[in-house]
């Protein structure tokens, strides 16, 4: 995590753009600028129509994002959806505006977890019109706010991003690992994604292999119609549910705006690609189903159910079906099978691609923050000084004789 701090600057830099933020056109207005401006861009699943439209059409009526704009010579070069977030509370008080770039900072919408995320941006204006399009946002703000952009893709947007909005802002970043499979690797290695990786993790894959073997076939086939996709979806959320209510969590799909969230989007984008549904089997029985999107040659997984009993020993539901998946998707001719952000085991065993994900906030300033800053850093002390308290005790304790009988 880092901490920065940017000063004002000129904001010339704006003044070639049209800008402005604005309540939301008609949807039908919308989604055609969206697409036009897409074709143009290096958009990402998440940044593209595709997610964005359903987003939009089952938000509640309660969240209202806005239309944040770019205009270069009469052309659209820049599109985002921004929220204003409920007040942040500390102590009991309203501590804090709060904004989202393609969020809302609801808990329980934002269980959706947007990454690669980014303004929608012609490919020729991009680091201009990205600068110019949040210095405005920024320019906009009231009072004392905080501005969420998660999901960034990398190490996040430039340092100096910010500075265009003529106000000065501090930043603090959290970077997380993200991780991906080389695809084109895997094709040079004739399709056989486990040349790829660690002899343990090779040897575990494959003593899983035969254990699975010894009932059946292993296959993987896609889903080819929505009625498929949609049945698949459930079986998956049933097993996702199953294995996540034994560890003793509510899981992803007892959420109701998530399922229907994602339902709807097997159900507008199956059929054209860019949903993909996956099962695994060993013979007749269900292994695994995995859930991803695909764009630009980029697959990205996003959830799985597994059943973790069809055997007692070497149970690796989620590598073995990685593994398939990854080899079906090279074959496909994609160029990345990405698992995006966090260092679960599975990611750090099979990625052959070492990324970064990151999620930025921006503060207006105030002493408030600066407030809340120290008493953190002041915790971190104290746990860091408690562990090593801890840590020492155990090693004396390990060092000190037995009291004699």
């Amino acid at each position: 995590m880092t901490v920065r701090t940017s000063t004002p600057l000129p904001s010339d830099s704006r003044t070639a753009y049209a800008l402005s933020l604005t309540p939301l056109p008609e949807r039908a207005r919308l989604q055609a600028d969206w697409l036009a401006l897409e074709s143009r861009s290096e958009a990402s699943f998440f940044t593209a129509w595709s997610w964005i439209g359903v987003w939009l059409d089952t938000l509640p009526p309660t969240v209202q994002p806005r239309l944040l704009q770019a205009r270069r010579g009469g052309q659209i070069v820049g599109l985002a959806l921004v929220v204003d977030g409920p007040p942040r509370q500390r102590f009991g008080l309203r501590f804090c505006s709060t904004a989202f770039l393609h969020a809302t900072g609801r808990p329980e919408l934002d269980i959706l977890t947007v990454e690669h995320n980014d303004f929608l941006l012609d490919r020729d204006h991009a680091p201009a019109a990205r600068a110019a399009m949040l210095g405005h946002w920024l320019a906009q703000l009231r009072g004392v706010t905080e501005v969420t952009l998660p999901g960034l893709a990398g190490g996040g947007w430039p340092a100096d991003t910010a500075q265009t909005s003529g106000r000065k802002v501090t930043r603090e970043d959290w970077v997380r690992r993200s991780y991906a499979v080389d695809l084109p690797a895997v094709r040079e290695a004739g399709g056989d994604f486990l040349k790829l990786l660690s002899a343990n993790t090779r040897a575990q894959i494959r003593r899983s292999m035969k254990e699975y073997g010894r009932l059946g076939a292993l296959t993987l086939e896609a889903a080819t119609t929505v009625a498929q996709g949609l049945d698949w979806l459930d079986r998956l959320a049933a097993l996702h549910q199953a294995h996540w209510v034994a560890q003793g969590e509510p899981g992803a799909f007892s959420n109701a705006f998530f399922t229907r969230f994602h339902r709807t989007l097997v159900e507008r984008h199956l059929l054209e690609g860019g949903v993909q549904l996956l099962r695994v089997a060993v013979g007749e029985q269900d292994l695994a189903y995995l859930y991803s999107f695909v764009r630009g040659g980029r697959v990205y997984f996003y959830q799985s159910g597994l059943e973790y009993g069809l055997i007692e020993k070497h149970a690796r539901p989620g590598l073995v079906a990685h593994v398939l998946a990854a080899q079906h998707n090279a074959a496909q001719g994609h160029r990345v099978y990405d698992f995006m952000a966090g260092e679960s085991r599975y990611k750090v065993n099979l990625a052959t691609l070492d990324e970064q994900m990151t999620w930025t906030t921006l503060r207006t300033p105030a002493w408030r923050f600066d407030l809340e800053a120290a008493l953190r850093r002041r915790r971190q002390r104290q746990q860091a000084q408690q562990a090593a308290a801890l840590a020492t005790a155990t090693v004396d304790s390990a060092a000190t004789p037995a009291a004699a009988d």
